[in-house]
């Protein structure tokens, strides 16, 4: 494929804004905007798209979870981009500035699924990845002649330009890095739409590139002085690197998916002198030498998607490197290594009964995990879930601000509604009890409590709101109407 290209605007197009959409509820956007690792980050795809706009061309990057949107200000063209749970805010924002007369480009993974939805609200649309067609759509507008649907090609990662990181407002944020180094997922579990957007061939960004733009972000690690030398030494070697914010959160949702990659990614990581985690799959786990460069590279921490404890639900869901009589031992492998476990699951599968809440609790306090996120299955528009239950007459909400991963939508097989919701709440309170964070970050043998104690307490104030019945309404729906 050829380089991406920035095209040159005849027609006078001087400012576009780059709209990341917030849920129409401040109080959900502040259980999920606490600045946490894996949340409280920019939209870096916003950055790209930024990027790949000529610079004559104003350009202003705007939070709508942080920040309000500016309507009174000019602007010729904006692109909102947005997950299902923020569709209904991006409408109300695109239905808005259509009215002053901006013209408005909708995409992401919701618009994907349902393009037609969104060119309600919108001028055009883009269909999968936007950065091949974005020059195409600067083009078009330059002649009056926007098309309603673009479809983008995945994009070769090597193509692509640094994103504008000088667009971020860093107060809004974790004090932390992001970076992409990988897309497509070869899995396809049947929850998830990753593979749907990016698709299933698993792409990489260059080493060398990788490398250029770290040395940029964080540049050679300064000379020590003894105050933090006398940290590293009478508390954790790590200290200085948070001192120096030298923190990266890899945003791939598996970079490991191809090895040789990845051992080259680590030896830069390792070169750049940083710390970082970022999300790998199950399968990472079982490679011990993969493990071992991790930890030299300086990894403090992995989120797998454990999903459940249930062999049976592992099959069904096309979730195949998992295998549920591994979980302990290789969480062990980790944590040897002084690497963090972050783990998610989901509630909610046809396997589920009562009794998971509990077993998913005590499985993360047994083995220690150090941070948990305990998620309800939402059936995504798009996905093989989102089919399978629209076609059985289970799902009751199509409401997409409560596809937020908080709130049910169906009607599960062996637990009613209520207790999806409510079961989700307990474990979450028991996860993040004073007993639990003691017994998982601050009993002996212990690492890197300076960090997770923090972080767990952090979410400890999250699940505080993800419980309010305030916030988030337990449903009335018991059985299937």
């Amino acid at each position: 494929m050829s380089e991406i290209s920035r095209f040159d605007v005849i027609k006078p197009l001087h400012s576009i804004f780059l709209i990341a959409p917030a849920m129409d509820s401040k109080e959900r956007n502040k259980a999920f905007g606490i600045k946490l690792p894996l949340l409280g980050y920019p939209a870096i795809s916003l950055a790209m798209i930024a990027a790949l706009t000529p610079d004559n061309i104003h350009v202003r990057l705007i939070d709508a979870a942080n920040e309000p949107v500016p309507y009174n200000q000019p602007c010729d063209l904006a692109l909102i981009v947005g997950q299902t749970h923020h569709i209904q805010s991006a409408y109300l924002i695109a239905d808005r500035l259509r009215k002053k007369g901006v013209k408005i480009v909708l995409g992401g993974m919701h618009v994907t699924a349902l393009p037609d939805e969104a060119l309600e609200h919108g001028d055009s649309v883009i269909i999968f990845e936007a950065e091949a067609v974005w020059g195409n759509i600067l083009d078009d507008f330059s002649k009056g002649s926007l098309k309603k649907k673009y479809f983008g090609p995945e994009v070769e990662l090597a193509t692509l330009p640094t994103i504008r990181r000088d667009l971020f407002n860093k107060k809004f944020y974790h004090p932390g890095e992001i970076i992409e180094t990988t897309r497509g997922c070869p899995v396809g579990c049947h929850f998830c739409a990753v593979q749907n957007f990016f698709g299933s061939r698993f792409r990489v960004r260059p080493p060398k590139a990788i490398k250029q733009e770290l040395m940029d972000i964080f540049g050679p690690r300064p000379p020590q002085a003894k105050w933090k030398k006398w940290l590293a030494r009478n508390w954790h070697p790590d200290i200085p690197y948070f001192v120096e914010k030298r923190l990266l959160y890899v945003l791939d949702s598996n970079f490991v998916s191809e090895p040789v990659h990845a051992r080259a990614i680590l030896e830069v990581f390792k070169e750049c002198d940083i710390r970082w985690y970022g999300h790998a799959s199950f399968n990472l786990t079982r490679d011990e030498s993969m493990l071992d460069l991790m930890a030299e590279s300086g990894c403090i921490g992995v989120n797998i998607g454990f999903e459940t404890l249930s062999g049976a639900t592992i099959n069904n869901m096309h979730k195949f490197p998992n295998r549920t009589d591994e979980y302990s031992d290789r969480i062990k492998a980790l944590h040897d290594r002084e690497i963090g476990v972050m783990g998610t699951f989901m509630v909610g599968f046809d396997e589920d009964t009562p009794k998971v809440f509990d077993q998913i609790a005590d499985f993360v306090i047994e083995n220690r995990l150090e941070t948990a996120f305990t998620l309800i299955l939402t059936p995504l528009p798009g996905t093989k879930v989102y089919q399978q239950m629209d076609s059985q007459n289970r799902i009751f909400s199509h409401n997409w601000r409560d596809y937020d991963f908080g709130t049910v939508t169906f009607f599960p097989k062996n637990i009613t509604p209520r207790q999806l919701h409510f079961g989700m709440r307990h474990t979450w309170k028991r996860i993040y009890s004073y007993r639990s964070i003691w017994h998982r970050i601050l009993k002996k043998p212990r690492f890197r409590s300076f960090f997770y104690l923090p972080v767990n307490m952090g979410f400890r104030k999250c699940t505080r709101l993800i419980c309010s019945e305030n916030i988030w309404p337990a449903p009335q729906e018991t059985r299937p109407r």
